[in-house]
Order: structure tokens, then C-alpha cells, then sequence
């Protein structure tokens, strides 16, 4: 590395060096964490209502927008579409619309894989031909439900082996099909939004076999009724009777969840933290760490819409988490934690995330002393020992960043995290706000 600087210029040395330190962080201990604080918005909800606005053919107006890459990644699918789009600090205007088209006959997805089954299916009702790519991790995560399911709706639909990239031309006519859901609920609910946007809609049917995620699935029907569409799902199916009108929408993202989860559990490990934005009686499924924490033996409370979080006891815990699989990289640092062995089920859903996190949090974690074995379709977490390595890597997967620094915290001497960086997926300011709470 030193041969290598010593040949560039001064200015490319500064902006590699700079490149290079942002791919590493140093993590110090925290004997205690006390503070208040605010969660970013939540980045399940603001690309769903992004998605809503896109089929819509009235106003939108979104209050409290956040700056996640996932987030910023959903926008620019919106600005390269005919739409008119006004943007002013947090908040965005979507003008009403009659023609939906695009400017241009390619887009990118980046690492986003909610904005990829989100949008695919809303952009195979338009006529336009399109080439959709990905960046990173999102290249392998499979999507061959796309492959089986375009073809009977009509859409001419290509991929790489079931991955990005896409060929797409449409428009899809709505049928009634079934669809295997174990995979992911984030492609029946791009579906559902693609065929409440289809002029061609009548009483067709979408069945779920084997569902998975389905508060997330509930989420995306939230937000469809701010827009005036009423959708249900019962016997796992979801019955239309179409085609749909849209109202003007306003609406405040509320605080996430996924990103609070982590702050959660620092504090009842070891603090007492304010957190400040979330809904109580949210739909978003990781407000389930409420349970996992009281079942651990913290305490919390809500004082003036600010939940309280403390710690008071460290025992364990055992929690299914295949609905709400995104808590799998913080549960195993709490666990970790505790006084004796806890258990997460649900391990399947770990394998096509943005790392493969059934991998990644038994092999960086145990770096760390962590004690963590896989049986069948669960995880076991036992009481962590001493650490072996004090340099981990997040295998550029955002919620590992964010637990191993939790982890990290913990601890009595400093971590470094490689590719540190990942965590601008969802929660860009994540470290320097963990730094505040010092």
C-alpha cells in the first residue's frame, strides 16, 4: 500500500487515503450508553410509498423523507419517469399525472433489493422497453420468481439465471396466480402494487403459498390505503376487484424500527437510552425486540411518544424470527450477552440478504468471543467468551456493521470493522450517532 501511494499524485493520494479510512472503524468500548435520540425514517416505508406514488395518477407529498442509499436509490427510479418531482430538504412532491413513461430504457436498482421486487412488476405494466441492473450483492440474490411469473401475465422478461440483470417489456395483463412466497413477501407486494396500478384490473386473485415476512406484507397494504385502496389478505389471498382510483396522498414517514433495534438492545445491555419517532402501534414487523427484550429482562416505557429502554436483567431469550428475519444479526449480540442459551428460529430466511448472514454472524461474531451454533432451522446463542480477533468485517452487509459495533461496544478493548461503509445502505449516520452516546 505504501508503494502504491508514494506513486500517485498528491490530491488522488488524499482522496485514497480518505476512500480507505471510510472503509474502516474503530469501535471503543462504552461503559455505559445515556442519551436521546432520533431514528431515521423508516426506509421499508418511504420506498413502498415511492412505489404507490409511481402508479398513482394524483398528487403525493412525502414528509420526513430519509437519505439511505436504499431511500435515495427508490427517488432517482421516480426523477428518471415522467413524473414532475419537487424536492426540499425532507420532503418530496410527486405532481399529479396522467401518462406514466421513462426518459430513459435503463435503470439501476444499486444494492436496493426491496426497490428491484418493488418496482420490476410496476414497470412491466408500462409499454416501454427497459434494462434494470443491480450494483454489489443485489447481482446474486435471487429473483427467479420473475421468471416464472412474467410470462403468464404476457410481459417479455429476460434475466441472468433467475439475478440482475433484467430485459423487460410489457405491459403484463393481470391473471389470477399463485405464487410461492417463502422466498420473500417483497415480491408480492411489487405484484400486488403492479396489478392495483393496471387499468386492465378486475376480480383476478394473487394466492401466497408458504408466506413469509407477513407483517411486511400487512405494510405494504398500510400504505396502499393512504393512497384509497382497501386490500385484505385472507386465507392468503388477496382478491381485487378493480381497476382502482387513487386519492392525493400526504403522508409522515414514521421512525424504523429495523434501525432502532439496535439501540434497543444497547441499552438493555448497558444503559438507558430515549429514542425519539417511533410508532407504538407501528405495523413494521421489528417492533417485535420489544418482546425479546422484556423476555431478556430489560425494562422499557413510553413517556411522551419516547420509548424508554434500560437494562436490568441479562437472562435469554427465545424467539421466532422468520417473519421479521432482520433482527437475526442484533438478537445474536444480545443473546450473546445473556446468562445463559437463546435461540432464534428462522434460519432460512438468512441466505439471501445482502451477505449470508447465518454465515457471516457465526464466523465474524465468534472473532469477537461470540458462541454461536446453527441446528436445523435455528440459531443458538450461548454467553460470549474472550475475544480471539478484534478486527471483524461487515462482508458489506449493513446490519452486520451495525451489530458487530454494538458487539464491539461491549467489549473491553477496540474493534475495527472493514468495509465500515455498508451501513449508508439504511442508516447513514449510525457511528457518529453510536459516538454521541459515549
Amino acid at each position: 500500500n505504501k508503494y502504491i501511494l508514494q506513486n500517485i499524485k498528491s490530491n488522488q493520494k488524499l482522496t485514497l487515503q480518505t476512500k480507505l479510512l471510510k472503509l474502516k472503524q474503530n469501535i471503543y468500548p462504552i461503559d455505559f450508553f445515556s442519551g436521546e435520540l432520533i431514528i431515521p425514517p423508516s426506509k421499508s416505508i418511504s420506498q413502498r410509498v415511492l412505489a404507490c406514488s409511481l402508479i398513482s395518477d394524483e398528487k403525493t407529498v412525502v414528509k420526513n423523507f430519509g437519505e439511505s442509499n436504499d431511500e435515495l436509490t427508490a427517488l432517482e427510479i421516480l426523477k428518471n419517469s415522467t413524473k414532475v418531482v419537487k424536492t426540499d430538504k425532507n420532503r418530496i412532491c410527486i405532481e399529479k399525472t396522467s401518462n406514466l413513461g421513462f426518459r430513459t430504457n435503463e435503470l439501476l436498482f444499486n444494492e436496493s433489493g426491496l426497490s428491484a421486487r418493488l418496482f420490476t412488476p410496476i414497470l412491466a405494466t408500462l409499454n416501454n422497453q427497459l434494462k434494470l441492473i443491480g450494483k454489489g450483492s443485489l447481482v446474486h440474490r435471487p429473483m427467479g420468481v420473475f421468471d416464472e411469473i412474467f410470462p403468464i401475465l404476457g410481459a417479455k422478461f429476460s434475466s441472468r439465471n433467475g439475478c440482475l440483470p433484467f430485459n423487460l417489456k410489457g405491459p403484463i395483463k393481470p391473471e389470477s396466480i399463485e405464487i410461492d412466497a417463502s422466498l420473500s413477501s417483497q415480491f408480492i407486494s411489487g405484484f400486488i402494487y403492479a396489478y392495483v396500478g393496471s387499468k386492465d384490473l378486475r376480480t383476478e386473485t394473487i394466492q401466497l403459498n408458504n408466506p413469509s415476512s407477513v407483517p411486511y406484507l400487512e405494510l405494504s397494504l398500510e400504505v396502499l390505503r393512504n393512497f384509497g385502496v382497501d386490500l385484505l389478505i385472507e386465507n392468503n389471498c388477496i382478491q381485487f376487484n378493480g381497476p382502482y382510483h387513487f386519492h392525493p396522498c400526504e403522508i409522515t414517514i414514521e421512525s424504523d424500527w429495523s434501525s432502532a433495534s439496535f439501540y434497543i438492545v444497547a441499552a438493555a445491555l448497558r444503559g438507558k437510552l430515549s429514542l425519539m419517532g417511533l410508532n407504538r402501534f407501528s405495523n413494521q414487523a421489528d417492533r417485535k425486540i420489544l418482546d425479546v427484550i422484556k423476555e431478556f429482562g430489560a425494562k422499557f416505557q413510553w413517556k411522551n411518544n419516547n420509548l424508554i429502554v434500560e437494562k436490568f436483567k441479562c437472562e435469554s431469550f427465545n424467539f421466532d424470527a422468520t417473519h421479521c428475519p432482520d433482527l437475526f444479526p442484533i438478537l445474536a449480540v444480545l443473546g450473546s450477552f445473556g446468562n445463559s442459551k437463546s435461540s432464534i428460529k428462522g434460519v432460512h430466511r438468512l441466505f439471501s440478504k445482502e451477505s449470508n448472514r447465518a454465515k457471516t454472524i457465526t464466523s465474524e461474531f465468534a472473532k469477537l468471543g461470540a458462541k454461536i451454533f446453527i441446528e436445523n432451522d435455528s440459531m443458538y446463542i450461548l454467553p460470549a467468551g474472550k475475544p480471539t480477533d478484534l478486527r471483524v468485517n461487515s462482508c458489506k452487509d449493513h446490519r452486520i456493521a451495525m451489530a458487530l459495533a454494538i458487539f464491539g461496544s461491549m467489549l473491553n478493548e477496540p474493534i475495527e470493522i472493514s468495509n465500515s461503509e455498508a451501513v449508508n445502505k439504511s442508516f447513514p449516520n449510525f457511528f457518529k450517532l453510536l459516538e454521541s452516546l459515549t
